[in-house]
């Protein structure tokens, strides 16, 4: 496909509205293992002996949260994005220390807890998983009206707002939908969701479902295959087809374009295999990049990042596509979950594509 207008936007882009996103930061502790089946058989040798220590691991500590780890991503691409979240005065210390300096940190509130997430990266079943053990802090709690005066004006004058990770959220539907109904009722301002998993948060759907996204609150949905799952299984009366749908890439395309019907809405889906965005009739889908993956927990926020940017730019559906696969893809095949630039980016097309 002709992705120079892409590159030319990449090389030169236009001023555009800044995004806002929330409400959660981690810290996010990864340890990599070779294999699931190896990782397992050494904690049940050292459970047998009454405790001990795994060697022979790789492991470090970078940003975390959906909300933090996107913005970070979409700095590197050279936007000015703005994030309001809530942690305690050591875990804005560490923020300060882990994300990119141009990022404005001037709506981090300090009356929480901080949250943090232990992401076990493996392999199981010939495919890179990401196992994830979380204590939620203040992102369990984040709600409407801990937004201040300031933190509404920004949300005011923003060109698209972004909310994340609502599956730690005891408050989630009642946050949605009364972040998105202020929005749409005092600005122009695209609206975004993304979920994430909400496995441990089942209750979370319905409501969400009923109340937010049937009432036209939200302009695009970012799933994943996984989450695409949960939305199909509400949807449809907890039709178990939809149960489990990480192992069946077949009914990923259709999951989504039931879901895009049913509540019509867009519907932006990242998978493993191929993004896509599904709007009403016009389905356009493109493939994911073949690279080694390193990393997996944070490539959805990547992913959303460069949808971000090619939403605010204007991009057409193939062209933003094209970016947030790429965006990933550097990012998982990196060493030390870094987000890309945009000349890492250019330079990345180039060979991918030529």
């Amino acid at each position: 496909m002709d992705i120079s207008r892409l590159i030319s936007i990449l090389k030169d882009p236009p001023r555009v509205p800044y995004p806002v996103i929330l409400p959660d930061f981690f810290v996010d502790h990864f340890v990599l293992v070779p294999t699931f089946a190896e990782f397992i058989k050494n904690l049940e040798n050292l459970a047998d002996q009454g405790g001990g220590n795994i060697l022979q691991n790789e492991q470090f500590i970078r940003r975390g949260g959906n909300c933090v780890n996107t913005a970070s991503a979409l700095v590197a691409l050279g936007l000015k994005p703005k994030i309001i979240v809530t942690t305690d005065e050591s875990g804005a210390s560490l923020l300060r220390t882990m994300v990119p300096s141009e990022l404005e940190l001037n709506h981090v509130h300090t009356n929480g807890r901080l949250s943090a997430t232990v992401s076990i990266e493996t392999e199981y079943q010939n495919r890179k998983i990401n196992l994830m053990v979380s204590d939620s802090g203040s992102a369990a709690h984040f709600d409407f009206s801990d937004l201040s005066r300031e933190d509404l004006q920004l949300v005011d004058n923003c060109g698209i707002l972004v909310l994340v990770n609502l599956n730690h959220n005891q408050h989630g539907a009642s946050l949605a939908k009364q972040l998105f109904t202020y929005v749409k009722e005092t600005s122009k301002a695209k609206t975004l969701m993304d979920i994430g998993d909400p496995s441990n948060n089942p209750g979370l759907i319905e409501p969400l479902v009923n109340e937010v996204l049937r009432e036209g609150l939200v302009d695009i949905l970012s799933l994943n295959e996984n989450e695409a799952g949960w939305l199909a299984w509400s949807i449809t009366g907890n039709d178990s087809k939809w149960k489990n749908l990480a192992s069946q890439p077949d009914c990923w395309m259709p999951a989504a374009k039931m879901i895009g019907s049913e509540l019509g809405i867009r519907i932006d889906l990242h998978t493993p295999q191929f993004s896509a965005t599904i709007l009403d009739d016009e389905i356009v889908s493109i493939p994911a990049f073949n690279v080694p993956t390193k990393i997996v927990c944070g490539a959805g926020d990547a992913w959303n990042a460069g949808n971000i940017f090619g939403e605010l730019h204007h991009l057409s559906t193939s062209e933003r596509l094209v970016l947030a696969n790429a965006l990933a893809a550097l990012y998982v095949s990196s060493e030390d979950a870094s987000h890309p630039t945009r000349d890492m980016i250019i330079e990345f097309l180039g060979h991918e594509l030529e």
